[in-house]
């Protein structure tokens, strides 16, 4: 009997090899040669993959949502590494989503198991590991059809190849939609709790339950969440069985306490506001613009930052009463990347012009360096010229001064005088070479000069930022860094910024500039305090010539920053400021954002040097 036994269960253990293991290790094999096709075709990278889940996601039908962006869905993200996320959060995640994540199957990127299961079910029912959940948000959508699903298995694969356990799970602990237009779970606990992984000090602690809370989310981001009365109870259970199983990160003493937690004691009484409403809406017009022919649903990919937006919004939270007091109720702000041309953040009315002020002064002399043999130490006039006679915001003149010390002091008749004796198409061929839209035009020579005009915001913009980054990006900065079709994953645009011809004497004069500007940012200069944590700053400050309208942009290696406020009715003016009002402003900015970036030098690495006459 004993013998028989042993036959028929070694009949079974070979029909099991052949029915079910044998098929198994076919498939795989399958999906490893077939797997550069579909890493291919989705343009599968490290850089990429980061990228993507770094990214602030729009999710847009375009012939819906086209003229009207409110209707499009947002997922904000806020990043967060794994070694700041708790255990009992990761461990949370871990035993809702994959529990076998770091065992068994360490190496393989997906669950046999659970995709038999899946697969059973037509693939309408779960049985996804982490790194296939992971393809399947960056890349390859989810589409309930067995081709998707095993597109998804090969870049699963590939990432299971190309990341440790650890990056592939902080990665997707970062791109998962937790409802509410949140993504990731460093987002997801502000909005829901007011908890930061990120930001240790004075905080409630984070308790095992709002970890389970968030945890039972990922499921059912929609209905699911901590603001729904399902979650707390999906909480409780996911907590009992972590108990059960004896997850270290939940000991006794905790299990305890979590089960006398009211189900909604860790809500926060008024969630955070969303930060990307109007980056969104001017997103998913350029989005319009860049795939007209898109008709269907499409992701796309923003440049925008949500901490880059915090740290503006914040900024401007300490400093907008005094403006408001002295007369101006209107505000506008961007932080643009010198190095990928986007748009971080964004504050701004719809009012796509404002008065430059002494901002377009630098490219002027810019005509100077390049067509004049003028370097930073010309001499030029600060005198009275014109009638009548063109004033400096101090009533004073200072005779014959250099001609960086005229752009750090923001001189106004040294720069009557140069557009006077060069005409507008001096600075506009300078421009043109710079491949910038802003043009000096439509005004006498002392408005042309003194930024008098209303000019578009973002032509200046794209100058100052085609400057700092020493030409290599010459176009207008983008919200929109990728636009894919949803239905199948295919990109229809990427961002790819690129530069002008260069020549030498225009980067010996992006190079002089960066050294003159950086003159402004210290003392005697009018954006003097610009300076932060040792870090090299080039600045330029504006002010109109009522002063309804004040401007400041600095600029790094990293990044320009444009702030400028105005008054709607200059009668209402109280005490007129001038670009100096800013500065207080646009240093805690920049200190933010800066923070953990290496200190770079300003130049463009300059091969002449325009000759002095």
């Amino acid at each position: 009997m004993t013998r028989r036994r042993g036959s028929w269960l070694r009949l079974a253990g070979v029909a099991f090899a052949g029915w079910v293991v044998l098929p198994l290790v076919v498939g795989i094999a399958f999906l490893v040669a077939w797997a550069p096709t579909v890493i291919d075709r989705y343009e599968v990278s490290r850089q990429t993959t980061v990228d993507r889940v770094r990214s602030n996601r729009l999710v847009v039908d375009l012939a819906r949502d086209r003229d009207k962006p409110w209707n499009a869905s947002v997922e904000e993200a806020m990043y967060v590494e794994l070694r700041n996320i708790p255990p009992v959060m990761v461990d949370a995640v871990l035993n809702s989503e994959d529990r076998r994540y770091y065992h068994i199957y360490r190496h393989i990127g997906f669950d046999p198991i659970g995709f038999v299961k899946a697969a059973a079910s037509g693939f309408r029912r779960g049985g996804s590991s982490i790194a296939q959940q992971l393809a399947k948000n960056v890349y390859v959508g989810n589409a309930p059809t067995v081709k998707r699903k095993l597109e998804e298995l090969a870049v699963a694969l590939w990432l299971e190849r190309n990341f440790s356990k650890d990056e592939i799970l902080e990665l997707y602990l970062n791109t998962v939609f937790m409802g509410e237009e949140t993504k990731g779970i460093e987002a997801a606990a502000r909005h829901y709790f007011g908890y930061s992984f990120k930001f240790e000090g004075a905080q409630k602690p984070f308790t095992p339950m709002m970890a389970a809370r968030l945890a039972v989310t990922i499921k059912d981001p929609s209905f699911g969440n901590p603001d729904k009365p399902r979650n707390a109870e999906r909480a409780k259970r996911l907590l009992a069985a972590m108990e059960t199983r004896g997850v270290g990160s939940l000991t006794p003493a905790t299990a305890k306490a979590f089960k006398l937690e009211a189900s909604r004691r860790d809500l926060r009484e008024h969630h955070l506001d969303s930060r990307f409403q109007f980056a969104r809406d001017i997103a998913v017009r350029e989005a319009g613009s860049l795939v007209p022919q898109a008709k269907g649903a499409v992701d796309i990919v923003s440049h925008y930052d949500s901490e880059t937006q915090l740290y503006v919004e914040r900024a401007i939270d300490r400093y907008a009463r005094g403006f408001a007091r002295a007369g101006y109720d209107q505000l506008v702000a961007y932080v643009v990347n010198n190095r990928t041309g986007g748009i971080e953040a964004i504050v701004a009315p719809p009012a796509p012009t404002f008065y430059p002020g002494s901002t377009v002064k630098p490219f002027v002399a810019l005509c100077g360096l390049v067509d004049h043999g003028m370097t930073a130490d010309s001499t030029v006039e600060d005198s009275a010229v014109g009638v009548p006679p063109v004033a400096n915001f101090d009533h004073h003149y200072l005779g014959k001064i250099r001609l960086a010390e005229s752009l750090a002091k923001s001189r106004n008749p040294p720069f009557v005088r140069l557009l006077a004796r060069w005409g507008a198409s001096c600075p506009n061929a300078s421009l043109a070479k710079m491949g910038s839209p802003f043009r000096f035009k439509n005004a006498s020579i002392r408005q042309m000069a003194l930024g008098a005009e209303p000019v578009p915001l973002m032509d200046i913009l794209q100058s100052y930022v085609t400057l700092a980054s020493c030409g290599r990006i010459a176009e207008a900065p983008r919200l929109v860094k990728e636009i894919r079709d949803r239905k199948d994953g295919r990109i229809l645009y990427r961002h790819r910024p690129g530069g002008v011809a260069m020549n030498d004497k225009l980067l010996a004069g992006y190079d002089a500039l960066h050294s003159m500007l950086s003159e402004t940012a210290r003392a005697g200069g009018t954006a003097d305090g610009s300076r932060f944590r040792g870090a090299a700053v080039a600045a330029k400050t504006g002010t109109s010539d009522d002063n309804r309208q004040v401007t400041l942009v600095t600029f790094t290696a990293d990044y320009t920053v444009l702030v400028s406020v105005a008054a709607s009715n200059p009668k209402r003016i109280q005490r007129p400021l001038t670009g100096h009002a800013l500065v207080g402003l646009v240093r805690r900015i920049n200190a933010n954002i800066h923070d953990g970036l290496p200190v770079t030098p300003l130049g463009c690495d300059a091969k002449t040097v325009v000759a002095s006459r």
